[in-house]
């Protein structure tokens, strides 16, 4: 049973991130993943989008993902989110953003991001 594009973006932000799933990042993630900022484009590969995640990952001694509004059709997922974060110097911060994800066969192959700001939202 393929997974619902709602259910691939909730997994992909609260266990791959927030519980640092490597395993089901591999299995969530296309065969390419399309990242999409303003006058941007970028095609990973699968590899390169799951390294993404594990390298990002390196760079924290913690960090979690807390969704605060997830809105879904059959293939898109808008979600607005925050993100406490500490460094492995022990650093603390916390930023947030929006994204949005299109999943095609239970599979992320896009996501659309304008960056983030730093705090949180009000």
């Amino acid at each position: 049973m393929t997974r619902t594009a709602r259910e691939v973006v909730e997994l992909y932000n609260l266990v791959v991130w927030n519980e640092r799933d490597f395993v089901l990042a591999d299995e969530l993630l296309g065969d390419t993943v399309t990242r999409h900022d303003v006058g941007e484009v970028k095609v990973l590969s699968h590899e390169e989008a799951v390294n993404r995640v594990v390298d990002h990952c390196g760079m924290f001694e913690s960090i979690r993902f807390d969704l605060k509004l997830v809105v879904a059709d059959d293939e898109h997922v808008a979600i607005v989110y925050q993100s406490p974060m500490r460094t492995t110097d022990g650093a603390e911060i916390t930023i947030g953003s929006m994204e949005i994800f299109r999943v095609v066969d239970g599979r992320i192959t896009e996501v659309w991001n304008c960056g983030y700001k730093q705090g949180v939202w009000a």
